[in-house]
């Protein structure tokens, strides 16, 4: 494109074809399941199909989200007419848009979700369960639990991390693999529900992550005040502990 008459040379003195030649390969793309027909995601837009200037796609770039992350969030302006025509009745309030973080199984389904309110009148998370029977984990459906994993509080903390899912008020009982898994709670020391679930997980003998002194109470923040995903992995990694060691650290840890 730049040189033909170079290229021709190069091509006629390696015996090679011209790519003009070749057939053009067609890339397949399959849409995910979660995408199908019949997907609740259907009715509801994508971030990345919003003008920039949205306000859904200002809230998620201020959270300094990365942007090969957006596709895992959606927006609804309708939240309880949206809820509503999945389960009917479901809701009984005032009609507000939300940002949707959706629950999706290892079999690429949608069974619940969640919805963050962009104001401080509406309450700010709203679980909804289209499958009741299943735990409230986001991220199962790229989960690899062969390998290191992390599991985190929140399912927008979760988007910084590799290889990481939200447990979103599930319970650890139906995790695959717990012996790869890191659990990361907020750093809070004197929140006594936080440092009883910390407890808890480690005379489980689940391995815990003990924060250092770090500019932020959750891992979002800390990516808003400048830190870098890598570090903060890093962190992670050299401050987590299970078993006596664990339990020594959370006593000197906690502030309670």
């Amino acid at each position: 494109m730049i040189d033909p008459l170079l290229y021709n040379d190069y091509v006629a003195e390696h015996g090679l074809e011209k790519l003009s030649n070749k057939k053009e390969e067609k890339i397949q793309f399959k849409v995910p399941e979660f995408r199908k027909v019949g997907s609740p995601l259907l009715k509801i837009k994508k971030i990345s199909q919003l003008m920039p200037t949205h306000k859904a796609r200002v809230y998620v770039e201020s959270r300094k989200i990365p942007t090969n992350k957006h596709y895992k969030l959606y927006y609804t302006s309708k939240f309880v007419e949206w809820v509503n025509s999945l389960i009917p009745n479901k809701l009984d309030m005032k009609e507000h848009s939300r940002l949707i973080l959706p629950f999706i199984d290892s079999e690429n389904q949608v069974f619940g979700f969640q919805g963050r309110a962009f104001d401080d009148k509406s309450i700010r998370y709203l679980t909804i369960m289209l499958d009741e029977s299943k735990e409230k984990i986001f991220g199962l459906n790229e989960l690899i639990s062969t390998k290191k994993y992390y599991i985190v509080e929140g399912p927008i903390d979760s988007l910084f991390l590799d290889n990481c899912i939200a447990m979103a008020g599930a319970s650890f009982g139906s995790l695959p693999n717990k012996e790869n898994a890191t659990i990361v709670y907020d750093n809070e020391p004197r929140n006594k529900q936080i440092v009883q679930n910390m407890s808890k997980s480690v005379k489980s003998g689940m391995r815990v992550c003990f924060w250092p002194n770090t500019p932020g109470k959750d891992i979002n923040e800390m990516i808003i005040n400048g830190m870098r995903s890598t570090d903060i992995q890093l962190i992670i990694d050299n401050n987590s502990y299970s078993g006596l060691e664990a339990e020594m650290k959370l006593a000197t840890w906690k502030k309670i």
